[in-house]
Formats: structure tokens, C-alpha cells, sequence
């Protein structure tokens, strides 16, 4: 009885996603590069972003370790 009842809520289940699934409005693949390229592009962006101040703080380290000693 247990395992009707559950095999029954799992097809709902699935059932309800496609159904949800046939409403979703999709990206047109001019949407999805233009997306990707701002991802990619924001991404190295901080890369070189977190790169350089971390260098910069990297070296300020170094010269006050020199300093001190």
C-alpha cells in the first residue's frame, strides 16, 4: 500500500514538471551568448581585479617585512 502510495506521488510528480516545463519561456541563443559573454567577461574582469590587489598587497608585505628587519 506504502509503496503505491509513493509510486503515485512520484508520477504527480513528474507529471506536474513537464507540465510546468511546457511553460517556461526559453532563451533564444542570442539571449544565452550575450549572457555568457557578460559572465565571462565580469569574471576576468574580478580575476584581474583580485590579482592585482592581491600583488600589490602581497608586495606591501614584503617591503614591511624587509623594513622591520
Amino acid at each position: 500500500m506504502k509503496k503505491i502510495f509513493f509510486k503515485f506521488l512520484f508520477m504527480n510528480f513528474i507529471k506536474a514538471s513537464i507540465r510546468e516545463l511546457r511553460h517556461v519561456v526559453w532563451p533564444t541563443k542570442e539571449d544565452t551568448t550575450k549572457y555568457f559573454l557578460i559572465v565571462v567577461i565580469t569574471l576576468l574582469l574580478f580575476g584581474i581585479y583580485l590579482f592585482i590587489f592581491s600583488t600589490i598587497f602581497s608586495e606591501g608585505l614584503l617591503y614591511l617585512k624587509n623594513f622591520v628587519s
